[in-house]
């Protein structure tokens, strides 16, 4: 598991991901979780004590990643922009599950549900 200490920051203008709150995973960290990858890559661990799993790292160019910071982890960790954030990850090989219901055909609405 690789540890490291950063800040937790906010994208103000950058196309789809305006708004977003994130975490920059550089370069070096990103190599010792998966050595080698520029591709997207699912982690788990801490963001201080809040435990993740199943997370999607994005690539920004750069051998950097970001992890995006939802709902959730923000109310989990309590925490917004601008504060530091305790960081443990590794790459989580876990194949990812769906909810059974997704894949229920008598839920999939081609035109419009009724």
């Amino acid at each position: 598991m690789v540890v490291f200490n950063t800040t937790i920051l906010k994208f103000k203008e950058q196309g789809e991901k305006t708004g977003w709150t994130y975490i920059v995973i550089p370069a070096d960290v990103a190599r010792k979780i998966k050595p080698g990858t520029k591709k997207s890559f699912r982690v788990k661990g801490k963001l201080d004590d809040y435990p993740i799993r199943q997370v999607a790292l994005l690539p920004m160019g750069g051998g950097e990643f970001i992890l995006p910071l939802n709902a959730g982890m923000r109310k989990g960790i309590g925490k917004r922009h601008g504060a530091m954030l305790r960081v443990a990850l590794e790459e989580d090989n876990k194949p990812l599950t769906l909810d059974p219901d997704l894949m229920d055909p008598g839920l999939i609405c081609v035109r419009s549900c009724v």
